[in-house]
């Protein structure tokens, strides 16, 4: 009769345990613990947590890592853009990171017409008159004038200021013998009026108003004005 008790007693110890880890278990895995090193994301949903609850904080994670992603995509694309622009035309325009080069490329030049642009890479209206800035600078390739670029930067900022460059973008035409000559709009809608200043000081072809002085002989060019007698000076 013992026996038969201590036998009955050891079989209900055993379902016991055999409950009890059952039990410890199925707590265990309902507990989803994800973890993705090459992110670096730990995302644990306890049991009272919905299915979709917890794949909607697993995909938050994700959507953010794309964007950032893509976000990095996009600006390597831009920087590479913009190095192939500036090795196209590399041999054209002279492009300025700082005041020493300003003053090496600018205020030091002694022989060279030099046309400065002002402008900016997030600058709608730079971007679209870009290419007939890059199309003026072929047109005076031969004739003695330096194109140069000065970006708005961190290390350009100070510069524009210290120039008092009101708008981008923005052109000055320096003289190596009168130093600044003229400050200008060089958006598209100018980039003519550039055109036709440059040429002024180039080939000495000014366009003189009605009522500008009968001495013109401004700096390189001498404009032909009548007197009023039917001779031209």
């Amino acid at each position: 009769m013992l026996s038969s008790t201590s036998s009955s007693l050891l079989v209900v110890v055993k379902i016991l345990l055999t409950l009890a880890s059952i039990t410890s278990l199925t707590e265990s895995f309902s507990t989803v613990s994800l973890t993705q090193r090459s992110n670096n994301f730990n995302i644990i949903c306890p049991p009272s947590s919905s299915s979709s609850s917890c794949l909607h904080a697993i995909s938050n994670p994700l959507r953010r890592r794309q964007r950032s992603s893509s976000s990095t995509d996009t600006t390597t694309t831009t920087d590479t853009t913009k190095n192939k622009r500036q090795a196209k035309h590399s041999n054209l325009i002279q492009h300025i990171t700082s005041i020493t080069d300003y003053k090496d490329h600018v205020v030091d030049e002694t022989h060279n017409i030099t046309v400065v642009r002002f402008y900016s890479h997030f600058c709608r209206s730079c971007r679209a008159s870009e290419p007939h800035f890059f199309q003026l600078a072929r047109d005076f390739q031969h004739h003695n004038v330096n194109f140069v670029e000065v970006p708005l930067t961190p290390s350009t900022k100070v510069l524009h200021e210290a120039l008092g460059v009101p708008s981008l973008p923005w052109t000055h035409i320096y003289h190596p013998e009168a130093g600044l000559v003229e400050e200008r709009k060089v958006s598209k809608k100018f980039i003519e009026e550039v055109r036709s200043a440059l040429r002024c000081y180039v080939y000495g072809e000014c366009d003189v108003e009605e009522d500008a002085p009968a001495d013109c002989r401004v700096v390189y060019g001498e404009c032909a004005i009548d007197d009023g007698g039917g001779n031209v000076e």
